[in-house]
């Protein structure tokens, strides 16, 4: 699956929380509290690499020389467990100065509360009473954190985890990625518009726009055995299921290879492609619909028209998912209460890696180009549960995630000659249109196998950003 190219690891920089002024009151205290450091330590291990200095962080000097670990190590989520009590004021300074997505953990020794239980005891193991000191400041500060409770044995504690460094796995495929513009916003849709600057310093993703003259060159320089090759190997793993007309299927073949040339070449994690400039020119002259879907094969996000904010979604949903596509509302179903989803010609082929038989290679059904129409797909969806994603600009400037959970039902595509499929949602079609617009939702969506919703409030805790459920 395409998650394994693009998962990012995590670096956790872990903070085993105490208090120093207890020890001459406690001192048997302080070697315990090490030893549970040490297992929770090993625990977080599982869920990435763990940084730390090996020592209790029990007052400023030792916060300190973590946070100074941490920078050296750019690590990317802070972890505080309640090994004992503590105070925030050890910690904040240093969380402030270096600031990183964090999770307070509030767990103890115990499972539950010891029948021996005394006031030794219980001294060691009341670590919660100093978690609202932590959160009230985090809080305060509009600082990205997540509070997480339980035993390390609690398979709760893993489930919530497990949905943070997914998120924080995410931010880092986001956090200085480059999104490739190649043409420009298709004319009128100015509901997918933006601005360049607030979504570079909300989400850390630059648009590159990719200059025609770029395309034109990488499309030359394709050797015509390169695209013989490319072509054959298309039609050997997919069933080619139309008569393409003079050259139509050996351009396709080699503008696919054009694009991932171009997406070598400059470095792009995910791309928005206006494909009239290709389809329209004299010398490319067919749909990219090919190229697009094995880039999204490789785990590169592509959408169409310009739509740089769902190439953004759709960058976000392939780090979590490993397969995510680009799609519209196409139609109502009202007697079913479904909804017909599709768009053009492309789909992420990495669905369908264990089964090829469901995609057809075809002629483009309508965007006849200078060289006729080219290839595109029509795929059978499988059924499942799934995730769509659309990041939106509204008012004032400030960004949105506006995220619904949909379920791809068993039903036969219908004929258009490129890949559709159905789906219902957890409300009537009605009035979640009335809601999709309350949020000002453009009419583009990132869609992925899963239910991804957990994943997707974490990130925008973390991004700071509105999360809007429909």
């Amino acid at each position: 699956m395409q998650d394994q190219k693009k998962s990012v690891p995590v670096k956790i920089g872990y903070m085993p929380l105490a208090h120093s002024t207890y020890w001459k009151f406690f001192p048997k205290h302080e070697n315990p509290a090490m030893d549970l450091a040490k297992k929770l330590a090993e625990y977080l291990s599982g869920f990435g690499t763990v940084v730390e200095t090996g020592r209790l962080i029990d007052c400023v000097n030792r916060a300190k020389e973590a946070r100074l670990l941490f920078q050296a190590e750019d690590v990317d989520l802070v972890v505080l467990a309640t090994v004992t009590y503590s105070t925030p004021d050890d910690v904040m300074l240093d969380l402030k100065r270096f600031s990183r997505p964090t999770v307070v953990w509030n767990t103890q020794k115990s499972v539950k509360i010891p029948p021996d239980l005394d006031f030794d005891k219980w001294m060691f193991e009341h670590g919660i009473t100093g978690v609202p000191g932590i959160t009230n400041l985090l809080e305060r500060e509009k600082m990205p954190y997540f509070l997480v409770s339980g035993h390390y044995t609690d398979g709760s504690v893993k489930r919530s985890l497990d949905i943070i460094i997914k998120a924080v796995s995410a931010f880092k495929r986001a956090w200085g990625s480059k999104l490739g513009m190649i043409g420009h916003l298709y004319p009128g849709m100015i509901d997918f518009g933006y601005d360049p600057t607030v979504m570079f310093t909300t989400f850390g993703a630059a648009t590159r726009p990719v200059p025609e003259s770029a395309v034109l060159q990488a499309y030359k320089d394709v050797d015509e055995k390169q695209a013989v090759s490319m072509a054959e190997k298309l039609q050997d793993k997919y069933n080619k299921a139309d008569d393409f007309e003079g050259e139509e299927f050996i351009r396709s073949a080699r503008n696919a290879l054009a694009l991932k040339h171009i997406v070598k070449e400059q470095e792009l994690d995910a791309v928005s492609v206006y494909c009239q400039s290709m389809w329209q020119h004299t010398e490319m002259g067919v749909v990219p619909c090919v190229g697009m879907s094995l880039l999204m094969q490789d785990g590169v996000f592509c959408s169409c028209e310009g739509d740089v904010p769902t190439t953004l979604a759709g960058l976000i949903l392939e780090s979590m998912s490993g397969a995510a596509f680009f799609t519209e509302i196409w139609c109502n179903d009202f007697e079913h209460d479904q909804f017909m989803m599709g768009h053009s010609g492309t789909m992420n082929l990495g669905l369908f890696e264990g089964n090829t038989e469901a995609v057809k290679l075809v002629r483009h059904p309508w965007w006849t180009g200078c060289f006729g129409r080219g290839a595109c797909l029509e795929v059978k969806m499988p059924p499942g549960e799934g995730t769509m994603l659309s990041l939106c600009q509204v008012q004032g400037g400030e960004w949105r995630m506006i995220v619904s959970k949909v379920n791809v039902v068993e039903r036969d595509p219908v004929p258009l000659g490129v890949p559709n499929f159905f789906v219902k949602l957890e409300k009537p079609i009605g009035r979640y249109l009335e809601d999709l617009a309350a949020l000002g939702a453009a009419h583009h969506f990132s869609m992925a196998y899963g239910d991804w919703t957990a994943h997707l409030k974490a990130l925008s805790r973390i991004f700071q950003v509105e999360y809007s459920p429909v």
